[in-house]
């Protein structure tokens, strides 16, 4: 049995070699991948790291920017210290006076001021739902004896909607029709009445118009804004919200090559009371 066992060892001599072979074989393909992913890796890591360290400090100076535009001071042209070992650079631009209009910017009539507008939300108990009344209101420094309008309307707050058939219970509307409903880009409800013929009007006589309904729903009642539109090519649209529009460009810059990390686009209006962000893009 011993010696039977002893041929079976002798003939198996030299056998493993192959087997390691092959093993160094397969390790040679799959060590130099395997390294090369790691160091990908490694590299990806690091810009990952470097691109989010650029975007905080483009957003650094987009917020400085916001700052002074609010407070009336002169605006940077670059961060006076570097964010996140990032240089930043700033640029802004004036793009002259806008208002809210059917979830829009555009540019107001020139005598915008002979005309105010503005949108109030109360609690009807009886009603079960909240009350909005949009005032239009005739401007005593407005020179024009009568202004007739065309259109009224407003943003509702983010989860509220319009009450159906509720604009015709309130006679002294300025339309107790049906609004046109649309969504802007957040999903907020937009609603405009076009007003028929006979144009309603607002003047000295008679200062003060009104479109009363209301709306349902569940959320901050925040957001909202109103609108009308005068028949007069010089007053044109007059919105709730008012300012003056900006484009901030904020631009992380590695200081030792000057490569772009992150870049901001921010386009903002600035009001009397408030500051609207509208849109914010990120690139490189």
């Amino acid at each position: 049995m011993l010696s039977f066992l002893r041929q079976i060892i002798r003939n198996e001599k030299g056998q493993a070699l192959p087997t390691v072979l092959a093993l160094l074989a397969l390790g040679g393909l799959t060590i130099a991948p395997t390294l090369s992913h790691a160091s990908t890796s490694l590299n990806f890591g690091r810009i990952l790291q470097e691109n989010v360290h650029g975007i905080y400090a483009a957003d650094a100076g987009v917020e400085k920017a916001l700052w002074c535009l609010g407070e009336g001071t002169s605006l940077p042209e670059q961060l006076t210290e570097n964010i996140n070992q990032q240089a930043v650079a700033i640029q802004t631009e004036d793009k002259g006076d806008y208002t809210f209009y059917l979830g829009e910017f555009i540019s107001p009539g020139e005598h915008n001021e002979y005309l105010s507008v503005d949108g109030e939300i109360t609690w009807d108990d009886e009603e079960g739902a909240y009350k909005y009344v949009i005032t239009v209101v005739w401007e005593p420094d407005s020179g024009i004896p009568v202004i007739h309008l065309e259109e009224v309307g407003l943003r509702l707050p983010l989860g509220y909607s319009y009450q159906s058939g509720s604009a015709a219970g309130f006679a002294g509307n300025l339309s107790t029709d049906e609004p046109d409903e649309t969504l802007d880009t957040l999903g907020a409800y937009l609603f405009n009445w076009e007003l028929g013929t006979p144009a309603p009007s607002v003047s000295e006589g008679e200062p003060v118009k009104t479109q009363t309904f209301y709306i349902t729903g569940s959320g901050d009642l925040e957001g909202d804004y109103t609108w009308v539109v005068a028949d007069r090519e010089d007053i044109g649209a007059v919105g709730e919200i008012t300012g003056t529009s900006y484009r901030i460009t904020a631009t992380a810059i590695r200081p030792g090559d000057g490569k772009i990390t992150a870049r901001i686009v921010a386009e903002v209006m600035i009001s009397e009371v408030t500051t609207y962000i509208t849109s914010w893009l990120i690139s490189k």
